[in-house]
């Protein structure tokens, strides 16, 4: 009796096991079977949906057969004649051309923004469909793990079965209770499959709702895309008809214009050989125009070869070519390179015809440019000879003193004094600059005092005899007496210049010219090279330094 029961329930278990997994792939048999039907539903739909779209194409087809044959009726009157009334056709036909580019072009962006909404709208579906089959992939693996647990009972029946015989009573319970937990498991599963089933009926409803609103979209765009084709139709033909219209009217007018061409070429023959004629007249006035410029060119020029003499000073009179350089105004940097580079290039042309250096006005400037001048006068091979003709201060004066060949006008004025400059920093700084400066007195002065026939000191002493500010400043007559110029001229013949004088020509220097804060003006010059300072007069602070 004992080995009986046992035996029915081991059956009894079997049984549960076995009816929850025949519910489990029951239900799940029942979800793959809508979500099929649901997918044929939307196949199904397709064909209606173009069905319905082909109607309403050939609805739009009738109307468009009934605007083409108005218009045909409408083009069979008689075109007018005129050219002037031609132009309104014309402009109309424009603007009807204007405007089916326009529905043309809003027609493709339509269709773009609806290829791209369907796009999405595809997406979407397809995401959902993903997330159904995710769905049942999770209750497939929810089933297979009943199964496993289906067997696992099973294997434990077994054992139970095999130990009935040993131990009946305490077996009997051992059943029951395994019964009982039997039952809550499968009251457990019971409720998962439960809320498995309503998950899957919830993805599916939402499937369901996308896909009807994906296949409502898809058919709005489509019949607002033969709407946009009718009317883009439509327009074509109008256009194509008043183009025929306006093409016959050109036709016509084409043959009034010939003839019009006609009656203009005889005109314009008849005008030609006039303008033949004119031009031969105004031809022979730009000859002899042009024959008038060329007298006032050649008057206006020096017209014969220019001659160089190898002693341009004789009996007072000092005559320069045309290789001159003129060098007025402060010497700052760059003048150094206008001089040396103009004295390389007379000497490449010929090395044995004299160079001329002409001083109208130079208060003197940095030490190092004039030092170049020097240097660029000392060894050139072509003889270098200096002109003063008005007032040569500083370092002018210096260049002009120690030059190998020195000029000037007897009231030309020669101004020679000590250098003078500024030092900023601490002590130290300052000796060295002042040291710096006191050997440029002694490299560019002594040379000065030596061609006198006087020491330094002597010559320092002498300035400040002559003039407490140490300015001494001498008429070219006296200067030369104190061998500071070499000859006094009393003529100077300027045979460089080959062309007539055409420009008021300013000094560059006077381009340095500035305003003060109190409205005075002052001639800037640029800051100095390290090691450099400038050696000229300047009694009125007339010339002033950038960045002090």
């Amino acid at each position: 009796m004992i080995q009986f029961e046992k035996r029915s329930a081991t059956l009894f278990l079997s049984f549960m096991v076995l009816a929850t997994t025949s519910c489990v792939i029951a239900q799940v048999t029942k979800t793959e079977t809508a979500a099929n039907k649901s997918v044929a539903a939307q196949d199904a739909a397709a064909p209606a949906v173009a069905g319905k779209d082909a109607a309403g194409k050939s609805d739009s087809d009738d109307d468009a057969d009934a605007d083409l044959a108005a218009m045909d009726k409408s083009a069979a009157k008689p075109a007018t004649k005129s050219a002037d009334k031609s132009s309104a056709p014309k402009a109309e036909d424009d603007t009807q051309q204007k405007q089916i580019k326009q529905l043309r072009a809003d027609a493709e962006l339509r269709n773009e923004q609806l290829s791209a909404k369907l796009a999405s709208l595809k997406a979407e579906n397809d995401q959902l469909r993903l997330a159904n089959e995710v769905a049942q992939q999770k209750q497939s693996q929810a089933l297979q793990q009943l199964q496993a647990e289906k067997g696992k009972l099973e294997a434990e029946l077994a054992l139970l079965n095999a130990k009935d015989s040993t131990a009946a009573a305490p077996d009997k319970s051992k059943i029951e209770s395994l019964q009982r937990a039997q039952k809550l498991r499968d009251a457990q599963l019971t409720d998962e499959l439960s809320g498995l089933s309503a998950e899957q009926n919830r993805l599916k409803q939402n499937q369901d709702v996308n896909s009807a609103k994906l296949q409502a979209e898809l058919a709005a765009s489509k019949a607002e895309l033969e709407r946009a084709k009718v009317a883009e139709d439509m327009l074509d033909m109008k256009s194509r008809v008043k183009i025929a219209n306006l093409k016959r009217e050109q036709d016509q007018i084409s043959a009034e214009n010939g003839l019009a061409a006609e009656k203009r070429r005889a005109e314009q023959s008849k005008i030609a050989d006039e303008q033949m004629r004119a031009t031969a007249v105004a031809q022979t006035t730009t000859a002899q125009i042009t024959n008038r410029d060329a007298e006032d060119k050649w008057r206006d020029a020096v017209n014969a070869p220019p001659t160089y003499t190898m002693e341009p000073f004789k009996d007072g009179v000092l005559t320069i070519s045309d290789r001159k350089i003129e060098m007025d105004g402060p010497i700052v940097t760059g003048t150094a390179d206008n001089v040396c580079d103009r004295i390389d290039y007379f000497n490449n042309q010929d090395r044995t015809k004299p160079i001329f250096v002409v001083i109208n006005n130079s208060p003197g400037g940095s030490v190092m440019q004039g030092y170049r001048i020097l240097k660029a006068i000392e060894t050139s091979d072509a003889p270098v000879h200096v002109v003063v003709r008005s007032f040569a201060a500083s370092m002018a004066a210096t260049i002009a003193t120690l030059a190998p060949h020195s000029y000037a006008y007897p009231n030309a004025i020669i101004l020679h004094h000590q250098m003078s400059g500024s030092a900023v920093g601490n002590m130290t700084d300052m000796e060295q600059e002042v040291k710096t400066m006191q050997e440029w007195e002694r490299r560019l002065a002594e040379p000065i005092a030596k061609k006198m026939g006087i020491t330094l000191d002597e010559f320092k002493a002498k300035m400040y005899a002559a003039k407490k500010s140490g300015d001494w400043d001498e008429f070219a007559d006296k200067a030369l007496q104190l061998h500071w110029i070499d000859n006094i001229v009393n003529e100077i013949r300027e045979e460089g210049i080959r062309k007539k004088p055409s420009e008021n020509r300013m000094p560059s220097w006077m381009f340095m010219m500035k305003k003060d804060d109190k409205g005075s003006p002052y001639m800037s010059l640029p800051p100095l090279e390290p090691y450099d300072c400038y050696f000229m007069i300047n009694p009125r602070n007339f010339y002033r330094v950038d960045g002090r």
